[in-house]
């Protein structure tokens, strides 16, 4: 185990779907798909990042607060809208990231599976993007100068089958299987492609952990 990420003697790590934690929420399910550090209580909330997907199975939901925390939000199927402190409406599209501060009053409003990550405020930054590939599309690293003590990369296959190579070891990503990428380690010498003749969908969260050098 190095800094929370165990490596089983790669720079990566696969977490397959029958390993992804379940738990509920007062409008839905919640999957983790991976919180940093991993033995972090997400109850106790002294953790500095979770990337999860959610359903909303009630027509309106009220968020619950996480002080000291930012969020993004990302709705992968249907258009959803969300209000922050009684303010204006904020209408997301499929697969647009919003972000937003965890310990603001926020309510959404429409049934939706979206993607989320919430991080440490002054600790860590992030950003989601989501990806269609094509049959025989390669994506490769983005790792660039992020000034930080780490960045970590999760990478969801949402949809199709997704491979990695890196060196001579190839692995295969199933619908519903995360990819932790650890960039200091793995130092860029890495892509991935899908070599499938159906879309592959993936959403790539990249955290950059503090302390920060501007």
């Amino acid at each position: 185990m190095k800094n929370g990420v165990p490596l089983n003697g790669t720079p990566y790590r696969i977490i397959t779907k029958d390993k992804v934690k379940k738990r509920s929420w007062s409008g839905g399910t919640v999957n983790q798909l991976f919180i940093y550090p991993e033995n972090a209580d997400f109850d106790n909330k002294d953790f500095i990042f979770q990337v999860s997907t959610a359903t909303v199975d009630v027509k309106e939901s009220l968020f619950t607060f996480f002080d000291n925390y930012d969020r993004i939000i990302m709705t992968t199927d249907n258009e959803f809208v969300l209000v922050h402190n009684d303010k204006e409406e904020i209408f997301l599209a499929k697969n647009e990231p919003h972000i937003f501060y965890g310990g603001d009053k926020t309510q959404g409003k429409g049934k939706v599976n979206d993607f989320n990550l919430i991080m440490k405020r002054g600790i860590c930054r992030g950003d989601i993007m989501s990806l269609s590939m094509a049959a025989g599309s390669v994506v490769f690293p983005r790792k660039g100068n992020d000034k930080c003590a780490r960045t970590l990369e999760i990478v969801y296959c949402a949809h199709g089958r997704l491979t990695l190579r890196s060196g001579k070891n190839q692995e295969h990503l199933e619908q519903g299987d995360v990819l932790v990428i650890d960039h200091g380690e793995m130092n860029n010498k890495y892509l991935m492609s899908n070599e499938e003749d159906q879309v592959c969908e993936i959403v790539m969260t990249k955290v950059m952990i503090g302390p920060f050098k501007e």
